[in-house]
């Protein structure tokens, strides 16, 4: 075992340009502070170019790489948290997304939040759980300055917002990922919100909140269309309202029946016609009570 202070966990999925743009600079920074690196992927198309490169990049093992065929985001974090552990026991873990980099400060300025804020009370009611360097992407209503430059979540914000951070950027000391996140839950999509939004409820639903680490100035991201994100709903990987063994649930090849899918037309055809004849009664109730 090699006992390091922090671990940093990057699950990546195929977009080698914007793994070039990123990963090199977690590499530096892990060096630099004497961290741990475990870097995953299991890319479906261009797997060998990617690949290629990855080993490349690690011919003089900077960072612990492991290659494996498809399996959920879910698998791959559970994974990775759970070899981390074995193999460096840390204090720290960092989980980011493959679109986001490190710049220089970020492992020493958020390790010294963690060990200053864990489990202090925040202004919003809630104690200080989960850690982030990413402010881009939020569900909180806004943040809140303290007077070292970090933020939380105004107590406004709803429950995802006020206890959770985006999947791009997740921290916490170790016995946090372990006793209260619980890692991350394997639905039956390969990615979905069911198997992220629970960790941010579960921080929630202890008590804890999240910190926001100098207004994001050490960590940047690439512009880049995520695992599963379509802008067209027919063309959608996962289904957000069912699962995906669930009669009900539509999403990109599924194997659905003719009858099957105009049974589901057919159902909101009469939804959309029910609601249409509540609101001509309610229109014409109206323009009675008007008379």
């Amino acid at each position: 075992m090699q006992k390091t202070k922090f671990l940093t966990i990057y699950p990546s999925f195929e977009n080698l340009e914007v793994v070039k743009k990123t990963l090199p600079s977690v590499i530096e920074e892990t060096k630099k502070n004497d961290a741990k690196l475990i870097v995953h992927d299991s890319s479906i198309k261009n797997k060998e170019e990617k690949w290629n490169w990855l080993q490349e990049l690690n011919k003089n093992n900077d960072f612990f790489l492991i290659l494996s065929n498809n399996i959920s985001m879910a698998h791959a974090r559970n994974m990775c948290l759970q070899l981390g552990q074995e193999l460096y026991a840390p204090e720290y873990i960092c989980m980011i997304e493959d679109d986001h980099g490190f710049k220089e400060g970020l492992i020493q300025n958020i390790t010294k939040a963690m060990q200053k804020y864990y489990g202090e009370i925040s202004p919003n009611g809630l104690r200080y759980g989960l850690f982030s360097a990413c402010t881009k992407h939020l569900h909180a209503k806004k943040l809140l300055k303290l007077k070292d430059g970090n933020s939380y979540p105004d107590k406004k914000s709803i429950p995802i917002g006020i206890g959770g951070s985006n999947s791009c950027f997740r921290c916490a000391p170790t016995s946090h990922w372990n006793n209260v996140l619980k890692g991350y839950d394997t639905d039956e999509y390969l990615i979905s919100t069911f198997q992220t939004k629970n960790l941010n409820f579960r921080n929630y639903n202890k008590g804890f909140t999240t910190m926001f680490i100098q207004e994001g100035k050490y960590t940047y991201d690439i512009e880049a269309i995520g695992r599963g994100m379509t802008t067209n709903e027919s063309l959608k990987l996962w289904d957000e309202t069912y699962t995906a063994s669930d009669h009900r649930s539509i999403f990109l090849h599924k194997d659905i029946s003719t009858k099957q899918f105009k049974k589901i037309t057919n159902n909101i055809k009469e939804n959309i016609s029910l609601v249409q004849k509540i609101f001509k009664k309610i229109t014409k109730n109206e323009e009675k009570i008007k008379k």
